[in-house]
C-alpha cells in the first residue's frame, strides 16, 4: 500500500462537511452521502438515514465541489466523467448526474453537474477469515460470485478475500479494477491491502484486462468487481477456457436465478443478506 486514506468528507467544503460531522454521530459508519442543487444533503449510514437541510446547495457549492473532487482539472477526468462516476484518493467513487453531450453516438461529456453521489470506501482488514478457505481445496480455486444488493458490502468482502487467498492461499491474483475501487488505486499507488502476491490493473475495461492480465502477468486467478454485461462474462469465460480461476461480484437479490445463469462458469456463491451476514453455497 502507497497512500494514507482520505476521509470522504475531505472532498467537501469545510461548511458543508462540519455540518454533516454536526449531524451524524459516528462519520466512520457513513455509506452515502448524496448532494442535490436546491435540495438538503442526505447522508446513508450502517444503522440510518440523516436528512440535513440546515443547508440547501447551491450552483456555486456543486460547482465547487466539482472542483475539489477533479483538483481543478476536469480535462484529466473527462474520461470518468463520461462514464459518470469518478474515482478519488482512498476509492471513494462518485455518482455524477446532470445533461450528457453526444457526439457519434456516444457520450462526449456530462454538463451541469447537478447530483452527486459520494459512496465512502470501506476496508474491513479479517471481515472474511472464516470464509477464504472454503473457496480452494489441494490449492485449486472454486470459481466463486458473491452476490447481494447494492451497499450490502460485496466489494468490501471481496477485498478482503482476495488479500488472503493471496498471503496465505499463496495465490497470484490479478485485479481487473475498473472503478478503482477493489485496490482503491491512486496515481498508480493503491491505498487497500490486497495481499503481497496480487497485482492490480487499473480503469482496464474487464474484457481487456482480463486478456491482458493472463498474457503478461500468469495468474493463478482473476478478480473483478460488478459483472454484468456481455463483454464482462465473455471475459471470465476466456480466463476459466485459460486455466485461470475467477472470483467476482455481481448485484441481486435471488441467488438461485444466478446460480441457473452462471452454471457453467462458478461453483461456490456467497450471498449478502445484510452487511456482515453472508451465506456461502
Amino acid at each position: 500500500m502507497g497512500n494514507e486514506r482520505k476521509n470522504v468528507l475531505e472532498y467537501l467544503p469545510q461548511k458543508i462537511a462540519s455540518e454533516i460531522k454536526n449531524k451524524v454521530p459516528d462519520i466512520e459508519q457513513i455509506l452515502e452521502i448524496r448532494i442535490r442543487v436546491n435540495k438538503p444533503i442526505c447522508v446513508r449510514t450502517i444503522k440510518k438515514e440523516y436528512v440535513i437541510d440546515e443547508i440547501k446547495i447551491e450552483n456555486t457549492d456543486m460547482n465547487r465541489i466539482f472542483n475539489i473532487i477533479t483538483e481543478f482539472s476536469t480535462y484529466a477526468y473527462e474520461n470518468s466523467i463520461k462514464k459518470g462516476f469518478i474515482t478519488v484518493k482512498g476509492g471513494h467513487r462518485i455518482g455524477i448526474c446532470g445533461e450528457a453531450v453526444y457526439e457519434n453516438n456516444e457520450i462526449k461529456y456530462i454538463n451541469n453537474v447537478s447530483y452527486l453521489n459520494f459512496r465512502s470506501a470501506k476496508e474491513i482488514i479479517g471481515c472474511a477469515n472464516d470464509l477464504y478457505e472454503k473457496l480452494y481445496k489441494n490449492n485449486i480455486f472454486k470459481n466463486t460470485l458473491i452476490i447481494s444488493e447494492p451497499g450490502k458490502g460485496k466489494t468490501t468482502l471481496l477485498r478482503d478475500i482476495i488479500r488472503l487467498l493471496s498471503d496465505k492461499g499463496k495465490f497470484n491474483i490479478s485485479v481487473i479494477d475498473e472503478r478503482s475501487e477493489i485496490a482503491a488505486s491512486y496515481k498508480g499507488m493503491t491505498t487497500n491491502d490486497l495481499g503481497i502476491r496480487t497485482d492490480v490493473m487499473t480503469a482496464f475495461e474487464k474484457k481487456d484486462g482480463i486478456v491482458m492480465a493472463i498474457r503478461a502477468m500468469a495468474p493463478d486467478i482473476i478478480a473483478v468487481d460488478e459483472i454484468g454485461n456481455k463483454e464482462d462474462i465473455e471475459g471470465l469465460y476466456f480466463a476459466k477456457q485459460s486455466g485461470v480461476g475467477v472470483i467476482a461480484t455481481a448485484h441481486g437479490s435471488n441467488v438461485n436465478e444466478k446460480v441457473t445463469k452462471y452454471k457453467d462458469l462458478f461453483k461456490k456463491y456467497i450471498y449478502i443478506e445484510e452487511i456482515g451476514e453472508y451465506e456461502c453455497i
